[in-house]
């Protein structure tokens, strides 16, 4: 037998398949993320596996929040968990519903109402498309998609942010949060009623590209995809001038609150005049000829 017939051995052994149950909803809801973003609006294939995978990070993750109040907690039947299998993966689940019911019964996780019935929602054309096919109005799927990630991404914010890998996944997210028209267009109509009082302080996101990080506020976040630059003002002022590359001399102490965060921006009441903004109390200053004044 010559040795051209004897198979080469692999370089390189190969890894393996390994996920935290934490990366393992982050993965999910990464690739949800890559089917519903673009310019275009996602066709049926991208829609079909958005839902698929929207549903799957959904589960995980509220089952992952469930785990850090008690491991038994994701287990059927909670009184008949065993460590041994739960290290190993070995036992039924329960169900989204449960999870839901648990979080808020036991974990005492607030859970607001239009949430879970979004992921009730997509739970029911997301079995529909696994088991059975399922024709539906494009329109109507990619609005439960985007209610869901909605979701998702306050609940990440709140009760998953500390978990390892969720800072960096998240970072890459939210750059891509503005590709979902769906997305955007519910998520700012959903915020409208607290912006709209707010936009003489409200400024433009680094991260996402939307109207909605409001200063004047103890912890400077963005009201859209709830990137935090800073949870004192003035270290926010920092962040959001080193993220939009100005020099030093652009931020100034304020003569109202002594703070030394004002910054020149825009802000979204104004959106094609710049102005200084004090990121701590909120006051925006106007330059008019040579006098600088407060609007009133």
């Amino acid at each position: 037998m010559s040795d051209k017939s004897v198979p080469a051995p692999r370089r390189n052994k190969r890894p393996d398949v390994e996920f935290t149950p934490v990366n393992n909803g982050l993965d999910y809801l990464d690739s949800a993320v890559r089917c519903l973003e673009g310019p275009e609006p996602p066709n049926a294939y991208d829609l079909k596996y958005a839902v698929l995978h929207l549903q799957a990070a959904t589960e995980v993750l509220l089952k992952v929040r469930l785990a850090k109040e008690h491991w038994s907690l994701v287990f059927a039947d909670p009184g008949k968990a065993s460590l041994q299998a739960y290290n190993k993966g070995e036992f039924n689940s329960c169900t989204v519903e449960e999870a839901l019911k648990r979080l808020e019964e036991v974990a005492s996780v607030k859970l607001l109402e239009d949430g879970k019935a979004a992921i009730g929602k997509l739970q029911k054309i997301r079995n529909a498309l696994t088991h059975f096919g399922h024709v539906e109005n494009a329109y109507a799927v990619e609005a439960q998609a985007a209610a869901v990630l909605d979701f998702l991404l306050e609940f990440i914010h709140l009760h998953l942010k500390s978990e390892p890998g969720v800072y960096e996944t998240m970072d890459r997210l939210r750059l891509r949060l503005a590709g979902i028209q769906r997305y955007v267009r519910d998520r700012m109509n959903k915020l409208s009623g607290v912006l709209t009082p707010l936009v003489g302080r409200t400024v433009w996101c680094n991260e996402c590209g939307q109207w909605a990080v409001v200063v004047g506020e103890s912890n400077v976040t963005c009201r859209f995809c709830l990137y935090e630059y800073g949870e004192e003002p003035e270290a926010a002022a920092l962040e959001y001038k080193w993220m939009r590359h100005y020099p030093d001399d652009f931020i100034v102490t304020c003569k109202g609150c002594g703070s030394l965060s004002i910054l020149k921006c825009r802000v979204a009441s104004d959106k094609d005049r710049e102005c200084l903004l004090c990121f701590a109390c909120g006051d925006r200053y106007v330059r008019t000829g040579e006098t600088v004044v407060i609007p009133s």
